[in-house]
């Protein structure tokens, strides 16, 4: 009797052990499962509430045209600029132009962007202390071969170098952009008009102020 209760102890004893150590592994089994779960949670809820975006709208002159902008902030402090541009004909927004920037070098967009035909618009940025004007299409097409935008400074430069660009104040036609400009030396120089029909600029007898 006193050998059939031990034998009946030590297998009761074995079974517990086991059940106990069946239940640590599949325990020990949910947790592994679990922790790259709640850690992959974790960061998107980091990455969701680090990125901020703002939006913009602008409208062209006759309301047929409209611009927005989209800033959104970036997890490593950049900011990306989405330009896009619908029409009340097209509800469908087509991107024409996007940026990542700094808070030294943001794109702005002018009062006058549209042209009067609403084909083109301008905007404005910040480059080593230098503003710089760029033009694009509206449509998302190329406004030069092969080139979706045209940076009026640098084609100013490379076709007259004695005068430097100080303002861009807006359209004077369809496909007219005034441009005022100073000497190398700093004397207040003349006005001139960019035509965007062959990329060129024209010298204007008076300055627009």
């Amino acid at each position: 009797m006193e050998k059939h209760r031990n034998k009946f102890f030590t297998t009761f004893l074995i079974a517990g052990t086991l059940f106990i150590a069946g239940l640590a592994i599949s325990a020990r089994s949910r947790v592994e499962r679990e922790v790259p779960l709640r850690s992959s949670l974790a960061s998107e809820d980091v990455q969701v509430k680090a990125i901020k975006e703002e939006k913009a709208v602008i409208f062209s002159p006759d309301g047929k045209y409209t611009l927005t902008v989209y800033n959104a902030s970036q997890t490593n402090g950049v900011l990306l600029q989405t330009f896009s541009v619908f029409s009340e004909e097209d509800k469908t927004p087509v991107k024409i132009f996007e940026k990542e920037s700094n808070a030294q070098n943001l794109v702005s967009v002018p009062p006058n962007t549209f042209s009067p035909d609403n084909k083109y618009i301008f905007l404005r940025y910040e480059d080593s202390g230098k503003s710089r004007y760029i033009v694009l299409r509206t449509d998302a097409k190329d406004i030069k071969e092969g080139s979706k935008l045209i940076e009026i400074e640098t084609l100013f430069a490379e076709k007259q170098s004695n005068f430097v660009i100080t303002d861009v104040t807006g359209w004077g036609s369809y496909s007219l952009i005034v441009i005022n400009t100073d000497t190398k030396d700093g004397k207040k120089g003349p006005s001139w008009w960019f035509d965007l029909s062959n990329f060129s600029f024209i010298r204007l007898s008076s300055r627009f102020n």
